[in-house]
């Protein structure tokens, strides 16, 4: 099995400052970096340093021969990459002290892949190889649909969003992996969670990848989800984290690894990555990852899940009769759906039956040590059903709540 990634190399200009520039206002920069870029490029990159064996397809502008450089350092093939008399494509990023980044994109040589390229390209393909695109280049439609033909695995991440996106039909694709922006933007959905709905119902057979920033991840396909958290870290700069993850992503796929380990990786790298300058001299080498990894590992050993339990316990405690997963998950900083999947493997049961059971002991509390009517604690505690708060009480407790009460004067 072959991995080709058709995408773009741009030189990326940063500019440092304080926020960044809105219409109509002239800020000044506290500094110009130039870095190599490009979604295809950073992605290549990541994919290589994951341990992936990929090659680049492309093109290549009369000053672009040091992102070449950078490809082949970095142990990509870079046979099938064109040079064009033109200049390279380039984007212009803004990185805010915050980390927050704008970007707009000149396509130079990204947009002179002509369809006579792509043939030629592809020809050293077959079916089952994998090829890896972004809308950053010409043509994208044609090299999916020649692609198809081949039988070759195809995965797309639709970034940026354009009205090339919209015209394609997602049918043809393997595995989308977009942000939760791109999701909604695609669905037409108000949150991610309608966007997923909206790709298992219209695209069954799609296997979907969302990242959700600091939330974290989440993988859907027509019989697994997934979610994974983020890992917080203080980030500087996160031009290159949504390449990181993906290239990180693929290449635990293509080793056969399960979707959880492949989140967890691409996840980590990715949060290695937003901690540091640039976009493709930021990606991390796999042995960074895996070094960290352990550390986590070890850490997480140690602590075992007792404080998150003190801390989720604390929070539906001070929030009982209103607290509901999104707090829980806002509070602590993970996804709602991992948030779910966390409680079960902390507590051993769902969290609609944590949440009873800790309202429970809150009653029995109020009732042991209050002169509280029966019905007004019933109410302060969050249960709607009286009849059946006094059904679960008695089963925990052996007693009824008011013969409870009485046993203790």
């Amino acid at each position: 099995m072959k991995l080709l990634n058709y995408g773009s190399c741009n030189i990326d200009y940063v500019y440092k400052l304080d926020h960044i520039v809105s219409s109509g206002e002239t800020e000044s920069t506290d500094g110009l970096s130039v870095f190599s870029g490009g979604k295809g490029l950073n992605q290549s990159i990541a994919l290589s340093r994951a341990g992936a064996k990929v090659y680049h397809a492309g093109a290549i502008g009369v000053d672009g021969d040091f992102l070449l450089d950078l490809l082949l350092d970095s142990g990509v093939d870079v046979s099938n990459v064109k040079r064009v008399q033109s200049k390279n494509g380039h984007a212009i990023i803004q990185v805010a002290s915050s980390g927050e980044n704008s970007i707009f994109l000149y396509p130079g040589s990204n947009a002179m892949i002509e369809k006579e390229d792509i043939d030629n390209v592809l020809s050293y393909f077959s079916k089952g190889d994998v090829i890896l695109l972004q809308n950053e280049i010409s043509n994208l439609d044609y090299i999916i649909d020649s692609a198809l033909k081949k039988e070759m695995i195809i995965i797309l991440n639709p970034s940026p969003i354009n009205e090339t996106i919209y015209s394609l039909d997602l049918s043809k694709i393997s595995y989308l992996i977009l942000n939760e922006i791109e999701a909604k933007l695609i669905s037409n959905s108000s949150d991610y969670l309608s966007a997923l709905e909206y790709f298992k119902s219209n695209y069954p057979n799609l296997k979907v990848v969302l990242t959700l920033g600091k939330f974290g991840s989440v993988y859907q396909d027509n019989k697994l989800t997934v979610s994974q958290s983020s890992y917080n870290v203080n980030a500087v700069d996160t031009t290159a984290a949504g390449d990181t993850f993906t290239g990180y992503f693929v290449s635990e796929i293509l080793k056969g690894n399960k979707v959880k380990t492949a989140l967890n990786i691409a996840s980590l790298a990715s949060a290695i990555a937003v901690s540091r300058e640039g976009a493709a001299p930021s990606i991390p080498k796999y042995s960074e990852v895996v070094n960290n990894l352990n550390i986590l590992k070890q850490n997480e050993e140690k602590l075992g899940f007792d404080g998150l339990r003190c801390k989720i316990d604390r929070i539906i405690d001070e929030n009982l009769k209103t607290v509901n997963v999104k707090t829980i998950a806002k509070s602590i900083g993970y996804s709602e759906v991992y948030t779910g999947v966390l409680i079960k493997k902390i507590t051993g049961v769902s969290y609609k039956e944590y949440l009873l059971e800790r309202r429970l002991v809150k009653a029995e509390d109020l009732i042991k040590n209050t002169s509280l009517p029966i019905s007004e604690i019933i109410f302060t505690v969050g249960y709607e059903n009286e009849n059946y708060f006094r059904k679960k009480f008695t089963k925990k407790y052996g007693k009824k709540p008011l013969e409870y009460r009485r046993s203790f004067k």
